[in-house]
C-alpha cells in the first residue's frame, strides 16, 4: 500500500487511500441509512393493548437503531476529519484487494429476502433462507449444515420470541398455511 498523507492525518501514520477513505464513507452512510429505517420501521411495530407500562417489543430496536446511529455519526465525524482506521494486516486478510461487492451484494439480498420470505413462507422459513444465503456467500462449505443451522436458528427464535415472549412472529405464511401450525 502506497501512503500518502492527507491535510488532517496525524503525522506519522499511513494514510488512507483515496478509494479506502470512499469505501468507508459510503459504508458509515449506508449504517446512518439503515439505522433511520430501523427507526422508523420500530414505529410500526404493533403492541398489545395495555402494555405501555411495560417494556414492549420497541425497545430493542429502538435501542439497537439509536446506538447504531449514534456511533455511525460519531465515526462520520472521525472521518471528515480525516481519521480512517487502519487496514487489517493479518496474515490471512489480502490487503491489496479491493471489497467483494459480489458478496456483499449477496448478503444485503439474503437480508433483504426476510421482506419477501416471511409473509410467504413464515419467519422460520425465512431464517432458514437469511442464514443459507449468508453463510454460503460467506465461503460455508457444507450447503445442506447451512440449510439445517438456518433452519435450528428459525425454529429456536421461533420458540423463544413467537412463543415464549409473544411477539407477533408467524409460523407459517401465505404460501405455507397448509402445514397447520
Amino acid at each position: 500500500m502506497t501512503a500518502t498523507t492527507t491535510a488532517g492525518a496525524p503525522s506519522g501514520a499511513p494514510a488512507a487511500s483515496r478509494a479506502a477513505r470512499i469505501e468507508a464513507m459510503a459504508f458509515v452512510g449506508l449504517i446512518i441509512v439503515l439505522s433511520i429505517a430501523v427507526l422508523i420501521a420500530t414505529t410500526t411495530i404493533r403492541e398489545p393493548p395495555g402494555s405501555t407500562n411495560t417494556l414492549g417489543a420497541r425497545v430493542v430496536p429502538y435501542a439497537v437503531g439509536g446506538l447504531m446511529l449514534v456511533s455511525a455519526i460519531v465515526v462520520l465525524v472521525a472521518q471528515l476529519r480525516g481519521r480512517f482506521g487502519e487496514a487489517e494486516e493479518g496474515e490471512d486478510i489480502d490487503t491489496e484487494h479491493g471489497t467483494s461487492w459480489g458478496v456483499t451484494g449477496i448478503v444485503l439480498l439474503s437480508f433483504l429476502s426476510l421482506m419477501l420470505t416471511i409473509p410467504h413462507l413464515g419467519w422460520p422459513l425465512g431464517v432458514t433462507i437469511l442464514f443459507t444465503g449468508a453463510s454460503i456467500a460467506l465461503g460455508a462449505k457444507r450447503w445442506w449444515a447451512a440449510v439445517l443451522i438456518g433452519l435450528a436458528m428459525g425454529v429456536v427464535t421461533q420458540l423463544i420470541f413467537g412463543t415464549l415472549l409473544g411477539l407477533s412472529l408467524p409460523v407459517t405464511g401465505t404460501l405455507t398455511s397448509w402445514i397447520g401450525l
